[in-house]
């Protein structure tokens, strides 16, 4: 069996390094003014891009480029004049979706492979052989694909790249292609200007006609209803039945930390290598998919056939009591009151490339999450294992000596008792 890649995201300089650093051979990054996830890309200059572009090829990864916005006749022009201004980058491939981005794609990038985005929606290998034929190099495959469709594709078209999804958060529209945000606030969520209204709360219960009493299944706490906000895919149990089908697993996030980047690369690399080695993963990797926040996971379409839903009728269908206790019923690590998708009890920051010396020691730049003390034990990962140290002292330019340093008090300096090379993880 061959090796799929792993390819993760990486929409800010920091996290393309943790992306790529922690052994994602592929990292995409959102292009700005030609990707569908610009609200959320912390990557919005060309210098910047040039400097990520840079730091993924330093780490030995790829570096793939985003650009797979629905441009409308007013934005052809500004999407043509960004891929102008990036055709000295060096990407290694570049992913799309409308067809009347490809030939100024090809124009410019004449000799760079073309991935076609989930967005497109590609569901059979009909459709695989004419992009295939176009000159398309993979295909990422819509996300309501069963893994006997994929199966079939792979017999049918096995001339050309497949990636699928396998982690990360799902959206409630067809492929992703979203026109929420566009009826509530005007906004072209298919450009570059999605806000995850589909995440958000709404008081709302569904209930059917003609069986009063019955409610679909939902998510439900104090606060309201989240019928528009799915579980999220997790498929690391039934990799063994993914991998002899595509050439590259997708892990999918867009506000989420260095922390979730690190972990789920971490978990996904160490199940993906254990399969292809013949041997048990290490459990405390493969677990750290549930330390990060989340939503329930499932496993979605990949192994559930689209017309088995919605699901068989069970207890947590129905409200017959409206006092029921419901905080078992959304199991997350995150909730409504936390910080966003920063947030996450566990995830202490990451130690930066960036230190000082004192007394022959070096003090590296920290940007607190959580609470850190003098003396604390933590649990921090480099690039080869998990490890455990010690925070000997903290302090503030100018050589202010701190107790401890909060969210509230950035870019202090820390000293530990194991020695670091900077963009460690500190957690737990």
């Amino acid at each position: 069996m061959k090796k799929p890649t792993i390819v993760a995201p990486g929409w800010s300089y920091e996290k393309a390094i943790i992306a790529s650093k922690y052994w994602a051979e592929e990292v995409y990054i959102w292009v700005p003014f030609t990707s569908l996830r610009m609200r959320q890309n912390k990557v919005r200059d060309f210098d910047i891009l040039k400097k990520t572009i840079q730091a993924i090829h330093d780490n030995w990864s790829k570096a793939l480029l985003t650009m797979n916005i629905f441009p409308r006749n007013t934005d052809i022009k500004v999407f043509e004049s960004v891929v102008e201004k990036i055709s000295d980058t060096n990407p290694d491939a570049i992913i799309f979706s409308d067809p009347g981005t490809f030939n100024v794609l090809r124009k410019h990038f004449p000799n760079v492979p073309l991935h076609l985005s989930t967005q497109t929606s590609t569901l059979n290998y009909e459709s695989i052989k004419f992009r295939r034929d176009l000159g398309v190099k993979r295909i990422i495959l819509a996300r309501e694909l069963h893994i006997e469709e994929i199966k079939e594709i792979r017999k049918k078209v096995p001339d050309i790249e497949l990636e699928v999804f396998v982690h990360g958060a799902m959206c409630m529209s067809y492929s992703g292609r979203c026109l929420l945000w566009d009826y509530m606030a005007g906004r072209q969520a298919n450009k570059w200007e999605c806000n995850h209204a589909c995440r958000f709360k709404y008081k709302v219960r569904l209930e059917e006609e003609r069986r009063p009493g019955k409610f679909f299944q939902l998510d439900w706490d104090e606060d309201g209803s989240y019928i528009l906000s799915s579980r999220d895919l997790c498929t690391i149990d039934k990799l063994q039945e993914i991998l002899p089908y595509v050439d590259a697993i997708k892990i999918e996030w867009r506000s989420k930390s260095e922390f979730y980047v690190w972990a789920v690369v971490k978990a996904y690399k160490e199940v993906r290598d254990a399969i292809l080695e013949w041997r048990e993963p290490d459990l405390q990797i493969k677990e750290l998919v549930e330390k990060i926040p989340h939503r329930k996971y499932r496993d979605w379409f990949l192994f559930n056939w689209l017309k088995d839903f919605p699901e068989t009728e069970s207890m947590e269908n129905t409200l017959d009591n409206e006092t029921a206790n419901t905080k078992d019923v959304y199991q997350g690590s995150t909730t409504l009151t936390s910080g966003g998708p920063e947030f996450c009890r566990n995830y202490f920051g990451v130690f930066k490339d960036k230190f000082i010396e004192k007394n022959g020691k070096r003090y590296f730049e920290f940007n607190p999450k959580e609470v850190i003390k003098r003396w604390q034990r933590l649990n921090f990962i480099s690039s080869n294992d998990i490890w455990e140290l010690e925070i000997v002292d903290i302090i503030k330019e100018w050589w202010q000596e701190l107790e401890k340093a909060t969210c509230n008090t950035p870019k202090v300096f820390v000293l530990t008792n194991k020695e670091l090379n900077g963009w460690e993880i500190l957690y737990e």
